[in-house]
């Protein structure tokens, strides 16, 4: 997660799970759909749209990746 908030930030950043990514890490909403993007391509998930909006802390995205990933089939 860290990597993907890297990757994406334009600037230096210090994310923790309580970090709102607007109002702390300074995303803006394209930047928000980049950070879901990375994730949905890392983890073969699909994060709902209509998520996106109420996701807003590093924790909040975190926790809702990991339900996610093990809603996936097992293989």
């Amino acid at each position: 997660m860290i990597d993907v908030l890297n990757s994406v930030s334009r600037r230096p950043i210090k994310p923790s799970l309580a970090s709102d990514l607007i109002a702390d890490l300074g995303f803006d909403s394209l930047q928000v759909l980049e950070v879901i993007a990375e994730l949905e391509d890392r983890f073969d998930i699909s994060i709902p749209l209509n998520d996106v909006p109420a996701t807003r802390t590093v924790g909040q995205v975190v926790a809702q990746v990991a339900e996610l990933v093990g809603e996936r089939p097992k293989a």
